[in-house]
């Protein structure tokens, strides 16, 4: 299907693995230009590399906890393309925790990369979108933000994301600029099953390895009975950029194999 997005800019926080790189892969296959960010330089310009085997990308290392470095980068990104049209804040991270002695730093650090670090891109790129009329913000959450799920701090941020999601649909509706969120279920991505993973971390508490943890979690939670691919979430994220979704906003979007069962 063609979604009408060719030439459109889109701004993805977190592009170098996962959820990111599969959104700026579907994205730039449909004619978008991309700009990313991610933490590391060697990260950023082997991403940049095979994202840009399709198209026009800008990859930047930057760190979304830092607002001089978000700054610096949506500027950058803006005088490279000329404009800015989609904004998908993607990067985040989270494990296992228990609730009375997650650390209180660390808590801290992931608000505010999960939850300041969407504010801060949404304020640096919304200008630029009302400045031609048109815009899209995509923020990543979870049906964790939905349902509990074990990740103290991740449950909480991610639930707040929704909010934030839905009260800034609501401001920006009359610009023309939609606001969503994604919730992924499990999805078989580093966070799951990378060293020290959450399979690894639930495979320790249940006396599995982490890839029979996996199985086995898929097995009892997910009714499609495994975990989704990151291209699941990067289709979501591109029907949601284009005007194929012109009368959606401020909605939370599961798509996590029929695990969530609340009307939220």
């Amino acid at each position: 299907m063609d979604l009408g997005l060719k030439e459109k800019v889109a701004l993805i926080t977190g592009a170098c693995q996962g959820i990111g790189k599969a959104c700026a892969l579907t994205l730039i296959q449909e004619g978008c230009h991309i700009a990313f960010c991610d933490l590391g330089q060697e990260a950023v310009d082997k991403a940049a590399k095979e994202i840009g085997a399709f198209g026009q990308v800008f990859g930047m290392k930057a760190d979304v906890t830092q607002p001089k470095e978000i700054k610096n980068w949506v500027a950058k990104a803006a005088d490279r393309f000329g404009r800015i049209d989609i904004l998908v804040n993607n990067a985040g991270t989270g494990r296992l925790s228990d609730l009375l002695t997650f650390p209180d730093d660390e808590f801290q650090r992931n608000l505010d990369l999960m939850l300041f670090g969407v504010m801060r891109c949404a304020r640096e790129a919304i200008p630029y979108m009302r400045k031609q009329g048109w815009g899209r913000i995509i923020n990543i959450s979870s049906v964790f933000g939905k349902q509990p799920g074990g990740l103290v701090d991740y449950d909480a941020i991610k639930a707040a994301v929704i909010m934030y999601t839905k009260d800034l649909a609501n401001y920006l509706a009359k610009d023309n600029i939609l606001v969503n969120a994604v919730c992924p279920g499990p999805i078989r991505t580093l966070l799951w099953e990378g060293p020290g993973g959450l399979g690894e971390q639930l495979g320790k508490l249940v006396g599995m390895s982490g890839p029979d943890a996996i199985n086995w979690f898929a097995q009892q939670n997910i009714p499609l009975g495994h975990h989704g691919a990151p291209e699941d979430i990067a289709n979501m994220v591109a029907f949601l950029a284009s005007d194929k979704a012109k009368f959606i906003t401020g909605q939370a979007i599961n798509v996590d194999g029929g695990m969530v069962k609340v009307c939220v």
